[in-house]
């Protein structure tokens, strides 16, 4: 068999013989006398290697073949050589080959290199390189190449990784066995834990492939605190840990996507996605108490409950184990109106815990879940809107009341586009205003109204003075009439003689004036980008804002 000495390259595919591969495709392919004819075998120095810092010129990944198989001197024989991390988007490494030495060879720091910088794997990670070599024949007729592989797991080193197989809960405050926490989310790899712990050390080992890790603080015995800490990764010989003060009822996650820590005392802060009420009061079903627009840390509800019992369960993570009860065990008066302060409880204990609802009724709950404080109102001590009194020249009545439970926005903002129909109450066209950019009142306050939803428009428009703005806005009471009663602007504005313009800034909070009076002409300019207005009527304030 006749032999070409080939240049070795990374990456790159002789052009000569790419030439002669296209001649050769042009013939027939011998089947009969290249089947069975596979003898090339391809042997590594191992299936897993890893690889070793502190020796980075010791060979670490050896790769040897045997000769294909002989067709003679009418044959050139040549080998491609190609190294593949299975996952990666690099372009495999090849090479070609014939020197008669069939062998292959890497020290730790040559395969580190090729791994992490050329195929991108990540440090102190397994990967698994796919080795080929294929024996190419060239001669009168084009035989079938001869192929081998072979499959090596090689682990990076440097840096670990924030990757668990497994995950513990361990230390001196946990006991001699470590508590395995629970997967709770697989896509942002979150771990959890809640139950009893004493007072001592804690920090969470790894399974991790052949790693013996643990995730602690950066500094040791650290001081747990209510919000999320900073997780190091580290050998679980080396890894520094967190004190628990007191023996309690912990609740753990483990976000390792964030690489943090949260260790919290249950009912130490409200940890809650949905908020519930439950209870002979409220009947099988559990009603959800909705979170505020107004405000993210406070929920509210209003509507019927019986005479009986009320807890508000908490779900968290998918699971309700806690639920908010009153401070005070055995003690189960809602304080009518009143601020009250409230405790959390596991939710097997509420048989003790709980509210005692008087009577049947319409009634209104107020929640602060971050000042831990509760406000249970009755009919008798609701809170009321605010009840205002103005002229009414377009049904002819003087004075006019009404209870403000919404507010309507009122301008040039949008050109001053209504919807069609006429009002429900007075039966008169509407005008001036549309329904989708109303302000709608807050269930925590009464006197408080919200606007969140699409970016408000912000056409220019020219008023009756010849003065154009972009995005000009106050807010009224009526939809059919411009004569009701307004929140406008602290802008000076006189009727007949000119109207009043305020510029304000996204996310500060603006004074306010109320009435029937020049305010009416008075307007605030909505910055760019806004899609969220809070009004309040009983402080006479408006807030701009992006959420």
């Amino acid at each position: 068999m006749k032999t070409m000495h080939l240049y070795r390259s990374l990456g790159v595919v002789a052009v000569g013989m790419m030439s002669m591969l296209a001649t050769s495709c042009e013939e027939d392919i011998d089947n009969t006398a290249s089947r069975n004819r596979s003898e090339i075998e391809l042997a590594p120095s191992g299936e897993y290697i890893k690889l070793d810092e502190s020796k980075p010129n010791e060979t670490a990944v050896t790769l040897k073949w045997s000769a294909a198989h002989d067709f003679g001197e009418d044959y050139i024989t040549t080998y491609k050589y190609e190294m593949q991390l299975i996952g990666s988007e690099a372009t495999n490494i090849k090479e070609f080959d014939d020197d008669g030495e069939f062998f292959r060879s890497y020290t730790n720091e040559e395969m580190q290199k090729i791994l992490v910088d050329h195929f991108g794997l990540t440090t102190s990670t397994i990967g698994e390189v796919l080795f080929t070599v294929t024996a190419n024949f060239e001669g009168p007729r084009l035989m079938v190449p001869d192929i081998a592989t072979a499959t090596l797991k090689i682990k990076t080193y440097g840096p670990k990784q924030y990757k668990a197989d497994n995950l513990y809960v361990g230390g001196s405050a946990v006991g001699e066995d470590n508590i395995k926490l629970t997967l709770k989310d697989e896509v942002n790899k979150i771990y959890s834990y809640e139950g009893a712990l004493v007072a001592g050390k804690i920090n969470f080992p790894v399974d991790y492939a052949d790693e013996l890790n643990a995730i602690g603080p950066e500094t040791a015995d650290a001081p747990i605190t209510t919000g999320e800490m900073t997780g190091v990764i580290s050998d679980c010989a080396e890894a520094h840990s967190w004190v628990i003060p007191s023996a309690a009822t912990y609740r753990i996650t483990v976000n390792m996507s964030k690489q943090t820590v949260k260790i919290v005392e249950a009912g130490a802060v409200v940890e809650a996605e949905q908020m519930f009420l439950a209870g002979t009061a409220v009947g099988e079903e559990q009603i959800e108490i909705a979170q505020t627009l107004e405000n993210d840390r406070l929920y509210a509800w209003r509507g019927e409950l019986k005479a009986g019992r009320l807890y508000i369960p908490l779900t968290f993570e998918g699971e309700q184990s806690m639920a908010i009860v009153p401070e005070v065990a055995d003690n189960h008066d809602i304080e009518d109106g009143q601020l009250a302060t409230f405790r959390q409880a596991l939710i097997n204990k509420v048989d003790r815990q709980y509210w005692t609802i008087p009577s049947d009724g319409t009634y209104r709950i107020v929640l602060n879940k971050e000042e831990k404080t509760i406000t249970i109102y009755s009919a008798a001590t609701d809170l009321k809107p605010l009840r205002v009194s103005f002229n009414n020249t377009e049904l002819g009545k003087n004075p006019w009341e009404q209870d403000v439970n919404v507010l309507h926005m009122y301008g040039g903002f949008n050109g001053f586009a209504y919807d069609a129909g006429t009002d429900e109450e007075t039966g008169k066209s509407l005008k001036y205003c549309q329904v989708k950019y109303d302000l709608i009142q807050s269930l925590a306050n009464p006197k408080v109204f919200v606007y969140k939803g699409d970016v408000l428009p912000r056409t220019k428009y020219t008023d009756n003075y010849g003065k154009a703005n972009a995005g000009w806005v106050n807010f009224s009471t009526l939809r059919y009439a411009n004569n009701g009663w307004f929140v406008g602007s602290t802008a000076a504005a006189e009727r007949n003689k000119y109207n009043g313009y305020k510029e304000v800034e996204t996310g500060k909070i603006e004074g306010a004036v109320v009435g029937q009076s020049h305010n009416r002409y008075a307007y605030f300019l909505i910055p760019e980008g806004c899609n969220y207005v809070v009004v309040n009527i009983e402080n006479n304030t408006v807030l701009f804002d992006i959420k």
